[in-house]
């Protein structure tokens, strides 16, 4: 795993490590590639299209990408371990065989939407609201400093109820409110997207809470 991973990197990422950070740009170019030896699904069952690796096999992995670019590795972290390890852990079947196949392949990229601006990644003190209505929940907030933002397809979102209980919902691009500015002008980690999820009124189904 270690040499197949370390091929690859070296194949794809160390040649056009040094352009996309002075870009700043996101190279989409290596998803199928990471996709296709399952680096985006490495812990998640192969019965939901992932590769059914373990843990130590998952940090292997994950060093090899980070000594090419931090970037991509950060990249590929927060897509595993954020969004694609919580859909898996807190999520429901259905939610499981919706998302986890796309995401593993790479077809579609995650995020994790915890950080607030006045509240870091402290739980207890964002100020995101998910208001109780008929067909589910509205939600909204906004969220800062978000790895993949901009890029993903699937987000794995943190909101309180109006009776100040902490849910976690998944978003999914395109719904209408939804919103991912790029931060722009980073000093480091210029390859790896960073953004924030603007949520104005963000209509989510009640199946879209873990």
């Amino acid at each position: 795993l270690q040499r197949s991973v370390r091929e690859l990197a070296e194949r794809l990422i160390i040649p056009n490590a040094r352009r996309w950070d002075q870009e700043e740009v996101f190279p989409h170019e290596i998803i199928p590639a990471m996709g296709e030896m399952g680096l985006l699904g490495m812990q998640i069952p192969e019965e939901y299209g992932g590769a059914g690796m373990k843990f130590f096999d998952y940090v292997v992995a994950l060093e090899e990408i980070a000594r090419a670019d931090a970037s991509v590795g950060l990249t590929m972290a927060s897509h595993n371990s954020l969004c694609t390890g919580h859909l898996y852990l807190a999520g429901s079947e259905a939610q499981r065989k919706k998302y986890l196949p796309k995401l593993a392949t790479g077809e579609s990229i995650g995020c994790f939407g915890l950080t607030e601006p006045g509240a870091g990644s402290d739980p207890g003190s964002m100020r995101t609201k998910a208001e109780k209505v008929a067909d589910g929940y509205r939600l909204s907030g906004a969220k800062m400093w978000i790895t993949n933002a901009p890029i993903a397809d699937v987000m794995v979102v943190w909101a309180k109820t109006e009776d100040g209980v902490i849910r976690v919902f998944v978003l999914e691009r395109g719904m209408t409110g939804l919103s991912t500015p790029k931060i722009e002008g980073k000093f480091s980690l210029r390859a790896s997207v960073t953004g924030e999820i603007v949520m104005q009124n963000v209509e989510v189904p009640e199946a879209n809470l873990l």
